[in-house]
């Protein structure tokens, strides 16, 4: 079967740059700068809704180590057999896609079923496919570009279904605030870019086009988180109170209040954000008992005032 695979394969050229590209590196020291911005934005900041704050951090990190790791491996000047260069690149690749879903999957507050997409299952497949469909095909053809090829075109097929996936769980419900719709977009873009990174390697890893694509989907999150701050700073400012300080909430249950005072129903609310009527009534509750209130008209006159 290998013979038959190695003699009538497609072999891309891959055209590696022998050091760091330029963009490349103007994208690290970018994020780089995210990292320190979030870092002070943690240790200064106010202490609510924190594992958010740690959870955007990580993700930070983890698209630094990908373009450092991606932009200067392979070096054919390093000691050691070239295998171990791609087993590190293709597993901060691979960490960086799971990642990235299970960070949108908070965000949006999607709760999977039993499929291929959830977490934990796309840990094994991806993990199974780059040891069953690269490890094993090196070692036993020593070559590099036809485990390469024949790896990549699992996970290619795998994220053209999931972007289709991802669109319809997203986009199950169509009447939202604009405030919804920019975010449903923003998490749209940022799977998109993120599922082309195994077709990009298939066909050539050109760092200045597939890390700019790559790193695209990072900047879509960084550009929703910033939404997100200035959407609550907007309503907080409408009521001259910084509420969520006020009555210790966390921004989800921030997020929440502000509908509540716009006279949104809390099914109205769950379509807004993604969640269910009965997480909505939830969060009310919290923010009842935080509040000292005992009804949605008691809370609405008592942030009124």
């Amino acid at each position: 079967m290998f013979y038959l695979i190695q003699k009538y394969r497609f072999v891309p050229e891959y055209t590696y740059a022998s050091s760091m590209h330029w963009v490349v590196l103007f994208l690290c020291i970018v994020i780089g700068i995210i990292i320190v911005f979030q870092l002070f934005n943690i240790g200064l900041g106010k202490r609510q809704n924190i594992q958010s704050k740690y959870r955007y951090l990580i993700l930070a990190i983890i698209f630094l180590l990908y373009n450092i790791l991606n932009g200067l491996l392979p070096d054919y000047n390093f000691p050691g057999p070239k295998i171990i260069q791609y087993v590190i690149t293709y597993t901060i690749s691979i960490l960086m896609c799971i990642y990235l879903v299970w960070y949108l999957y908070k965000e949006f507050n999607i709760k999977t079923p039993n499929t291929f997409f959830k977490i934990k299952n796309l840990i094994i497949i991806l993990s199974l496919s780059f040891a069953l469909l690269f490890i094993v095909p090196y070692y036993y053809t020593s070559s590099l570009d036809f485990a390469r090829s024949l790896f990549l075109i699992f996970p290619t097929i795998l994220s053209i279904v999931f972007i289709v996936y991802f669109f319809l769980v997203i986009k199950k419900k169509t009447k939202r605030d604009r405030y919804f719709k920019i975010q449903t977009n923003l998490g749209l873009s940022s799977i998109f870019s993120l599922v082309m990174l195994p077709a990009l390697t298939y066909f050539g890893d050109f760092q200045p086009i597939t890390h700019s694509i790559m790193t695209s989907s990072f900047f879509f999150v960084t550009i929703m988180e910033v939404n997100s701050y200035l959407y609550r700073l907007k309503n907080t400012y409408k009521l001259d109170q910084d509420i969520a300080d006020l009555y210790g909430l966390t921004n989800r249950e921030n997020e929440i209040v502000l509908q509540i005072i716009e006279g949104y129903s809390y099914k109205k609310i769950a379509e807004n954000m993604f969640i269910s009527y009965g997480t909505v009534r939830k969060h009310a509750s919290n923010i009842f008992n935080k509040s000292n209130c005992s009804s949605r008209q008691e809370l609405i006159d008592k942030v009124n005032k």
